[in-house]
């Protein structure tokens, strides 16, 4: 039991490396708590680096997360039926603990979940596995468990409904000094393998292009076809279709042509919708949703948040379902995952010809909470008050180390 025991906590030490690289520590210093009133409770019983993902399928949309039961990492569901709330459907875990679930839509239409999981077994740092996993979903039962790796520590994974992309260790190194980048068939075949020590984090990936970022907090661009690493400047990236986006010193930049200057602002992320974007910007105590419909940049909704905010979105029925993670207690890492349902404005699709467009006079908001509306109006004024921590200050893989450090010691020793 003890060993059990230390394997969970293990697997908690591994989720807040694999997803610790796109977090940012962000504390309301006033102890804000949550004023909007409709928003939907998923789970309090996450921990700060667990993993959640959610997406729109068939017409319905499905949030997956990592939370303790009885002290083991546990994934769990909802499916959403517009606002009609229902249990998930699992697939047969049997391992000694799940975590960090990743949906990903395939290019022949199935649905296909990704996780880390550690096989029943006896585990110390020195001989820990971490397989990767997955399951399709067929009638909305989920199918067999697939293990898409047999041994060693699969660290961070993405997708990009072709192929998966997997960072991996033959042994754990918390250094990071033996990281491999692959490239896997959906069914776990090994296609390409770069040996690039330092990655820790997958953020996304396309068509053979991966963004990661490495453990001194740089982000790079990594060609699986040629070995190319192209460093870039940036706090966020990734990809929306085959378009790569970046946000960096309040700028979101989309296919390096189009430009939302968001000043306020510590990250964001665009989803495509309605021949435009939807664009999800936070700060800390901030997280705003904004719409382009080609033209202009409409503001849709503000939420007051406290803490770090770990926001994931998708849209179904033109309704935008947000989740985000909040944390609670920063002494444990217990954090919150909480939903709201947002109706988009309707227009008529307009044509997105204009490829370069800077938005460069966005006023500041203030940061009171507006209530779910489905029309929109001009950006209101906001104040631009930060309400950082004293961790703010602090590279998120520095935090993270030092955590990692400390839990290791207590469960070693």
């Amino acid at each position: 039991m003890k060993n059990k025991f230390k394997a969970i906590a293990i697997i908690f030490i591994l989720s807040l490396i694999m997803l610790g690289t796109k977090i940012i520590a962000q504390t309301n210093l006033n102890g804000q708590q949550y004023t909007n009133t409709s928003i939907i409770i998923i789970t309090n019983n996450s921990r700060f680096g667990y993993g959640f993902s959610i997406t729109s399928y068939n017409g319905l949309v499905y949030i997956y997360y990592t939370e303790l039961k009885s002290s083991i990492a546990t994934i769990n569901g909802l499916v959403f039926n517009g606002t009609e709330e229902m249990n998930a459907p699992l697939p047969n875990f049997n391992d000694l603990g799940e975590a960090s679930p990743a949906l990903v839509e395939l290019n022949n239409g199935s649905l296909m979940m990704l996780w880390a999981g550690v096989p029943i077994g006896s585990y110390s740092l020195n001989n820990l596995t971490i397989l990767l996993q997955a399951s399709i979903l067929n009638n909305n039962v989920w199918g067999p468990v697939i293990n898409l790796t047999t041994s060693g520590d699969a660290m961070s994974y993405a997708s990009d409904g072709n192929y998966i992309y997997l960072v991996y260790e033959p042994t754990l190194s918390l250094t990071y000094n033996n990281t491999i980048l692959e490239e896997l068939t959906l069914s776990g075949n090994v296609i390409k393998s770069l040996n690039i020590p330092g990655i820790a984090g997958i953020l996304s990936a396309n068509n053979g292009l991966v963004a990661v970022q490495f453990l001194n907090g740089t982000y790079a661009l990594v060609n699986m076809n040629n070995g190319n690493i192209e460093f870039v400047s940036a706090t966020d990236i990734g990809f929306v279709g085959n378009s790569l986006y970046q946000f960096y010193n309040g700028v979101l930049t989309i296919n390096q042509n189009l430009t939302f200057n968001l000043p306020i602002y510590e990250s964001a992320f665009p989803i495509s919708w309605n021949n435009g974007y939807v664009i999800i910007a936070w700060r800390p105590g901030l997280l705003s949703v904004y719409y382009w419909n080609g033209t202009e940049l409409q503001s849709i909704v503000n939420y007051t948040t406290q803490f770090t905010i770990i926001p994931r979105a998708t849209i179904s029925n033109n309704n935008l379902y947000l989740a985000w993670f909040g944390l609670n207690n920063i002494s444990n890492g217990q954090g919150s995952i909480y939903m709201a349902i947002t109706p988009l404005p309707y227009q008529i699709s307009q044509s997105t010809t204009t490829t370069t467009n800077n938005i460069n006079n966005i006023p500041t908001t203030s940061t009171s909470s507006t209530s779910n509306t489905s029309s929109y109006s001009s950006i209101p004024s906001i104040t631009t008050t930060s309400n950082k921590s004293l961790f703010s200050s602090i590279p998120i893989w520095v935090i993270i180390l030092i955590i990692v450090g400390v839990v290791v010691f207590i469960i070693l020793y």
